[in-house]
């Protein structure tokens, strides 16, 4: 007899998989873990995804890159220097700080 894979078969074994791996510590949850001495299920800090933003933002050096950290983050602390950096590359002197 000749097995056809069909459309339902990639999320059951997806499924299979997920079962088999839940609650197991291994391999990539293993290392993040030890690494950050967390709980695997536990989420990270925002404030870290967010400061990897403005460092890409920062690597790409464009507006671009700072208008959509700025559009996804305007009321972080990292909003300021976000702001002038992208006054600096439109040419236009950034707002004084308070």
């Amino acid at each position: 007899m000749k097995l056809t894979p069909t459309l339902t078969a990639v999320p059951v074994i997806a499924l299979v998989a997920a079962a088999a791996f839940a609650g197991t510590k291994t391999g990539v949850a293993a290392g993040t873990e030890a690494a950050a001495g967390q709980d695997a299920n536990t989420a990270r800090d925002g404030n870290i995804a967010i400061r990897e933003e403005f460092d890409s933002a920062e690597k790409a050096g464009t507006a671009e890159a700072w208008t959509l950290f700025l559009a996804r983050h305007p009321d972080h602390p990292l909003a300021a220097p976000a702001r002038d950096r992208l006054a600096a590359l439109q040419g236009k002197t950034a707002p004084p700080q308070d």
